[in-house]
């Protein structure tokens, strides 16, 4: 994809919630021996993560974020003129859950509010989105809301994915101003490998029966139905360890970059051997690389704005921050983007 270049347009401020309820990965997945346990959180990263009771959804993580960051940044919601809600895990098939926002946000009628039905690379999908509304729409001021409860889809003793993935959500405001750094997009596409993440039943394609509901066995011995989400972990990272690696090169070569000009290599939190295997080939140095992975886990769509939050005062410290972002994984999508955060407003994550 040729790049996007979207001007005279700032982030405001990010905000991030998590669910209460934590879950220690070696001391609250009793289903597999110790020793495997310890060996799987070493290699992943994962600590801890936080997952939600059936009574809590992404939205609402989103919706303790948006009036978090709206209170505190003295932003009327009258005045929001776009909601973009980026998830796999909607409240409903029906309507978008962007609409139902709307309406507990106090947005106005008069604004435009959507879904965009992405994961991993929700949040980057969700910025070119917003920064479109804005630079081609004439619109003011966006709400991106990006997050997901992704243990809903997980069985819990599918040992392949049950100590990766973690619930959150985000908000981020943007708006239009009269002079910033330019905002940087590139968006890539590869649907040939969507089932190498995906959830097989349940949807129009192929509907819920008995049997898609059992949970049974597989070849690569995860436990979990045809509708739980599958994961082929070994072909995920080839995916991220070539051609997400590949982008992000060409993109530094294209601007004639290295990761002296960058700041902060923020990636989406998938798994930290596999973070660092791509830090390492960009040549950025450890504490250029920032991580969340090891309290929240791999939290999909929230996984970047939660990565910001919860190393907000390192990234504010230097004023002008320049970050390099990606996300990537279902789809198979990913995405880069080149942003100056410029003393953005935030508050510690939330949990609710």
């Amino acid at each position: 994809m040729a790049k996007s270049i979207f001007k005279n347009i700032k982030i405001r401020g990010i905000a991030a919630a998590v669910p209460k309820n934590k879950v220690d990965c070696i001391r609250d997945h009793e289903f597999m021996p110790e020793g495997e346990r310890r060996k799987i959180v070493e290699l992943t990263g994962v600590q801890e993560y936080r997952k939600a009771p059936p009574e809590i959804c992404s939205s609402d993580l989103c919706e303790a974020s948006a009036k978090a960051l709206l209170k505190g940044l003295d932003v009327d919601p009258a005045s929001i003129d776009a909601i973009v809600f980026s998830t796999m895990t909607p409240d409903y098939r029906a309507p978008s859950t962007a609409c139902i926002l709307q309406h507990k946000l106090g947005v106005p009628i008069s604004s435009v509010a959507f879904d965009i039905n992405m994961g991993c690379s929700g949040y980057v999908v969700g910025l070119f989105n917003a920064c479109a509304l804005i630079q081609g729409g004439g619109l003011k001021r966006a709400l991106l809301l990006s997050g997901d409860t992704q243990t809903k889809l997980c069985y819990e003793k599918d040992k392949n994915v049950v100590f990766l993935l973690g619930d959150g959500g985000s908000a981020t405001l943007l708006e239009a101003v009269e002079s910033s750094d330019d905002i940087k997009i590139e968006l890539m596409t590869d649907g040939s490998r969507f089932n190498y993440l995906y959830v097989p039943a349940g949807g129009f394609r192929k509907p819920s029966t008995g049997e898609t509901r059992m949970v049974k066995e597989e070849s690569d011995r995860g436990l979990r139905s045809e509708e739980h989400l599958y994961m082929n972990g070994m072909e995920i990272f080839k995916f991220s360890a070539t051609d997400v690696v590949k982008s992000l090169q060409g993109y530094m070569e294209s601007e004639k970059i290295n990761s002296e000009d960058i700041d902060y290599l923020i990636l989406h939190q998938a798994n930290k051997f596999m973070n660092d295997k791509i830090a390492k080939k960009l040549k950025f140095p450890p504490e250029k690389v920032l991580y969340s992975i090891n309290k929240y886990g791999n939290t999909a769509a929230a996984s970047i704005p939660l990565t910001i939050v919860h190393n907000f005062e390192k990234i504010n410290a230097k004023g002008k921050t320049r970050c390099l972002l990606s996300g990537f994984g279902v789809g198979l999508s990913w995405g880069i983007v080149d942003i100056v955060l410029d003393r953005i407003y935030s508050l510690p994550v939330i949990e609710i």
